[in-house]
């Protein structure tokens, strides 16, 4: 782990490169309040995902938005990797930024990642936010649809009827045709993605994840749970059950499918600013 240096100097609307064991990792900061707010995206997502949800909430924290490996502008590696890797990684990210301790949290591999970041260092988090995150994703035994998704980031990634299909299966219709810079923005991010890197990092997720559910009761962070109530991918029952499971857990359903920022940015911006203002949570 990169030594902390609380000293390390960072501004809002800076872009960093920052060195992990899983390759140069790129964060942009984003708004001045004096709360630190880490968030990892989902896989075939960057950081612009968050980019309605920060917007309103600058004033209140300082956002670290990371580009995963081999998303973005995260170039990634050639390998697939562990999950308690990412969560080095992000611990590496804070570190390098001179942050001991923030709230974390993402959308989906966000959600799963940031968890582990809890559950690795509790001491570094201060609340955790789970965004449509899969609470039993296990890579021991991956469903059939999985792993032809993990085929399709190698060799179709470039291929738009591919790209529509994860689309599909992580908007609600409207939000894109409402929202076109944030369709555009998710198109250009997969058709610039290297398929290799890109398709390591989705392999690693899929077939190399462990199930969360059972480790949940282990996390002492406050946490705010929130899914979208279409989420085909990770339907609402069973985030809920899983929620039950948290020590100090909050449960939000919201209106949408799988990538709740994007779906619902304004209940979801109502939600964490409650979060993270309201003493009840602190």
């Amino acid at each position: 782990m990169t030594k902390r240096n609380a000293s390390a100097p960072y501004a809002s609307g800076e872009d960093r490169m920052i060195s992990t064991s899983l390759g140069e990792i790129a964060v942009r900061v984003v708004g001045d309040g004096p709360q630190k707010v880490v968030l990892w995206p989902a896989i075939f997502t960057d950081h612009h995902i968050y980019d309605r949800l920060v917007d309103g909430l600058a004033s209140a924290a300082t956002f670290v938005l990371i580009d995963g490996p081999g998303h973005g502008r995260s170039p990634g590696v050639a390998r697939e990797f562990t999950l308690g890797e990412t969560a080095a990684a992000m611990l590496s990210v804070m570190d390098a930024l001179g942050i001991d301790r923030a709230t974390v949290g993402g959308v989906s591999w966000g959600g799963m990642v940031a968890a582990e970041a809890t559950l690795k260092a509790p001491e570094r988090v201060e609340r955790l936010i789970l965004m449509n995150t899969p609470m039993d994703i296990c890579g021991a035994h991956p469903k059939f649809g999985d792993r032809l998704v993990a085929l399709g980031a190698r060799w179709m990634l470039n291929r738009e009827v591919f790209r529509n299909g994860v689309a599909r299966s992580f908007f609600r219709p409207e939000s894109l045709s409402r929202d076109p810079d944030a369709s555009g923005a998710f198109h250009a991010m997969l058709s610039r993605a290297d398929p290799v890197r890109l398709s390591a990092a989705v392999r690693s997720v899929i077939l190399r994840g462990q199930p969360l559910r059972p480790r949940l009761s282990a996390i002492t962070a406050p946490t705010l749970v929130i899914s979208g109530i279409n989420d085909g991918l990770y339907p609402l029952e069973g985030q809920a059950s899983a929620a039950l499971r948290l020590q100090d857990g909050r449960f939000a359903p919201v209106e949408g499918c799988h990538i709740s920022p994007i779906d619902a940015p304004e209940e979801v911006k109502s939600l964490i600013k409650a979060f993270l203002t309201e003493e009840s949570y602190r």
